[in-house]
């Protein structure tokens, strides 16, 4: 099976949908081929030059990737290699894993040192060339690489990856060893706290510019109203004020409040004519006893009655926290999980080499998520759901579409739309995925193209997208840049309704002040437009007109210590975090500081006991050990490190 020598036909997964199912749309590149599109590509081909293109969501980064690698595909004869950090931008590419590309395990929790990967990227790309025939690929037989989602990669990989790259083609002096890359970024994903630090970031590399000469930053947002659009950039930039934010929240409250204008007219008029009995003066005290008609028991008639309902149709969910969805994704018995079917005789493929390397491939590159489809699906007649995909035209409801469960059955099913008047049978959809070296290796995932309304938070609408008629509060925000963010994800302001947006903008680091500082480098325009600007690292002010050279050289030389209000040299960074480090001792449960930790675990009363096989305190096994090794109850001592945020807050009020 593995043995036999195809001709190559690229380097691409084949992800296909089955018409018996719903056929949904989960690349949503429909502009690959459009003049905006092919005029980026020919403006990159004619640079003769690694281009990053930057930007926040639906700027077209990942329709300009697609079409650039088709392009060098096609046109120009290239091996061209599609990866993706992030495993939905993956499938739609039609492309790799990062991870699966270099050769790494997906875990991140701990990075080798840079020496180590090299290794591994090394010994990655031999087992490409011999073991796995070529069939794959790699930094050594790709002649074009489009990199996706920069911003999921860790330094040090991306270091490797460049290092190894010069190497094993031969070329040390050219950037990733003369590999043409086409990368994209959205650096507004970045996570960041008040006390993180401010560099260490990719596009604070020093072969940064080396890796990348040509740098666009895109920020037109495809599909949206050009007035969304401004205000969604004033949210990344972090430059709304307060006009700016009643301005937006009056737009989007007028954009959805006619929605239901008839409907609710009509209703309004019924309960006004209902309860004109009651009194005519507007200033009269109004008291709601049992003789008061309420507005369910005033619309008596079937006309009110369907006038309410139609009204509640119209009733949009808001959001929850990012913490308490967690929950509620991952339920332990979900009512319709997502179906996975292996490939036939998988165990047999695993115990080969190249069979288990493509058989993890294809499993951990058809997740649910990475199609776009919630995995743990659990409804029941009268949830509230919305379509996560444009299917067929058939149907006529468009992805984000929000219907109410009807009824379930085995293989479908049925919603009722109402603003757009269909109830129609959903079944599962059916994607295979395979290589095309081997097509008769195919693992397929199978689930229904609906999101539970109950789930909508900040991390699914950024997750799933089409998430539209839903009420963004912003007291349910915690990450970087989610308003930003969210408002990207937004067609007009008919799509939602915005309040509490002040309270999280005024939170600290709301904005990354980092990516906000090198996008105005790459535009190259001012911060601002006052004589002096405050630098985030330093805390202090500097002349706006050398603050780009003095940001380079402060995020390469100090950093500041939030606990003794002071800058610190970053050669010394390390050391002096250990200084305010604070860990519990799980043995006494005292909170102690790291550097009188040695005095501490001396004399601390919860392990003053001896480690000797007649101490029943200890484990049989530890004390075994213990013996074996030769350790005594210093080294048996357990610790855990903990934030400050963890300790007791003093119960006495400063003045």
């Amino acid at each position: 099976m593995f043995g036999r020598v195809l001709p190559r036909r690229g380097f691409h997964l084949v992800r296909q949908v089955d018409t018996r199912g719903f056929v949904g749309d989960f690349r949503k590149l429909n502009h690959v081929r459009s003049a905006s599109t092919m005029k980026e590509v020919r403006a990159a081909l004619g640079m003769s030059q690694n281009v990053l293109f930057c930007g926040h969501y639906s700027t077209g980064k990942l329709t300009i990737l697609k079409a650039l690698g088709e392009h060098c595909e096609k046109k120009l004869g290239k091996r061209v290699a599609f990866v993706s950090a992030d495993v939905r931008r993956a499938s739609r590419l039609d492309g790799y894993l990062l991870h699966h590309f270099i050769g790494l395990r997906l875990s991140q929790d701990d990075l080798p040192s840079q020496e180590q990967l090299e290794g591994t990227l090394e010994r990655h790309m031999r087992l490409v060339e011999s073991t796995y025939a070529g069939n794959f690929p790699s930094l050594s037989n790709t002649d074009v690489l489009i990199l996706d989602s920069l911003e999921r990669i860790p330094s040090v990989v991306l270091l490797s990856m460049d290092a190894v790259s010069r190497r094993q083609r031969g070329k040390l002096r050219e950037p990733f060893g003369g590999l043409r890359v086409f990368a994209a970024a959205d650096f507004w994903r970045l996570p960041v706290h008040p006390t993180s630090d401010t560099g260490d970031y990719l596009f604070q590399l020093d072969s940064w510019g080396e890796m990348f000469p040509k740098q666009v930053l895109l920020e037109r947002t495809h599909g949206q109203e050009k007035r969304l659009n401004d205000f969604t950039l004033k949210a990344l930039y972090g430059n709304l004020d307060l006009e700016d934010i009643k301005e937006l929240e009056a737009l989007s409250t007028d954009g959805n409040s006619s929605q239901s204008g008839a409907a609710e007219k009509v209703c309004n008029e019924a309960v006004s004519s209902t309860t004109s009995d009651i009194g005519d003066d507007p200033d009269a005290p109004f008291e709601l006893n049992a003789t008061t008609p309420t507005h369910s028991n005033v619309l008596s008639s079937p006309e009110d009655v369907n006038c309410a309902r139609q009204e509640s149709s119209h009733q949009w969910d808001g959001i929850i926290s990012n913490a308490e969805a967690i929950v509620r994704f991952m339920p332990r018995f979900p009512k319709q999980p997502s179906v996975k079917i292996m490939p036939s005789r998988y165990r047999q493929l695993k115990r080969i080499e190249i069979g288990n390397f493509l058989v993890n491939i294809l499993a951990q590159s058809t997740t649910a998520v990475s199609l776009g489809l919630f995995d743990a699906l659990s409804v029941e007649p009268g949830s509230k759901v919305h379509l996560l995909l444009d299917g067929q035209a058939s149907y006529g409801v468009p992805a984000g579409a929000v219907g109410e469960v009807m009824g379930l059955k085995e293989h479908y099913i049925t919603v009722h739309f109402p603003e757009e008047h269909r109830t129609i049978e959903i079944p599962r959809m059916r994607i295979t995925t395979f290589h095309p070296q081997y097509p008769e290796i195919t693992y397929e995932l199978r689930q229904f193209p609906l999101f539970p309304r109950h789930c909508l938070c900040p991390m699914s609408i950024l997750m799933y997208g089409n998430s539209y008629h839903v009420n963004l509060n912003g007291r349910q925000m915690a990450d970087t840049n989610d308003v930003g963010n969210l408002l990207a994800q937004m067609r007009s302001f008919k799509d939602f309704t915005l309040r509490n947006i002040q309270d999280f903008l005024q939170l600290d680091g709301m904005v990354h002040e980092p990516t906000r500082i090198y996008y105005h480098l790459i535009k190259g325009l001012p911060m601002t437009s006052t004589p002096e600007q405050w630098c985030r690292n330093c805390k202090s002010f500097v002349p706006s007109s050398t603050f780009f050279s003095h940001w380079n050289d402060c995020i390469k030389s100090v950093r500041w210590c939030s606990e003794c209000n002071r800058s610190i040299p970053l050669e010394l960074l390390e050391p002096h975090r250990e200084k305010h480090q604070v860990v519990m001792c799980l043995d006494c449960g005292q909170a102690v500081e790291w550097r009188q930790w040695e005095a501490h675990r001396l004399s601390c009363w919860g392990m003053m006991r001896e480690v000797s096989p007649d101490n029943e305190f200890l484990p049989l096994r530890t004390r075994q050990l213990a013996l074996e090794l030769g350790l005594d109850k210093r080294d048996l001592h357990t610790v855990r490190s903990f934030s400050r945020t963890m300790l007791p807050r003093s119960k006495v009020r400063m003045e």
